[in-house]
């Protein structure tokens, strides 16, 4: 029992963000973050102040759930932008970097700016898009299906531990 304690407090110690409670034999309950397990005492930071408690007062340690990202753009994630041709391609995909740039066409002399919803796989593979999301400039159906169509192409660097379908922006400068 000790030796799982011990690792599981070590564990903790790694996840210095977590929030931790710990219930003592005497029923009080301490909310902090626990930083180590020395010598049989177990040390937290609770309140600004690191608090020491000997082993043998320790009922049980619980931590707050762990909530997994959810594959949804956060608002501070950051546009990253590339070039294709002559054409400015920018995209927005959590923790993800593209890999393969899709080459951009355009026949005709329109102009605008199209935003293209993408779904992208945990191997990097656009799975679904939708041309025409907030941020778009021109109802230009062309430049719609050509967007979509790039979009399709693009590629972006796996990520075994992603959500099955992470949401992300490709936005196309033509």
């Amino acid at each position: 029992m000790k030796i799982i304690l011990t690792s599981f407090v070590i564990f903790l110690s790694l996840t210095v963000f977590s929030q931790h409670f710990v219930v003592k034999k005497s029923g009080d309950k301490i909310k902090g973050v626990v930083m180590e397990l020395h010598n049989d005492t177990l040390i937290m930071m609770a309140n600004g102040k690191i608090i020491k408690i000997h082993m043998r007062e320790v009922s049980s340690i619980f931590f707050d759930e762990y909530v997994a990202y959810d594959g949804k753009i956060l608002d501070n994630d950051i546009e990253k932008l590339v070039k294709s041709g002559d054409y400015t391609i920018k995209y927005k995909l959590k923790d993800r970097k593209i890999v393969q740039i899709p080459k951009i066409t355009c026949a005709t002399q329109d102009k605008g700016t199209v935003v293209v919803n993408i779904y992208v796989d945990r191997y990097g593979n656009v799975v679904s898009a939708e041309p025409g999301a907030i941020g778009s400039t021109t109802t230009n159906e062309y430049l719609y299906a050509k967007a979509q169509f790039a979009a399709m192409e693009a590629k972006f660097d796996p990520l075994p531990n992603a959500p099955l379908k992470t949401k992300g922006t490709l936005t196309i400068i033509y």
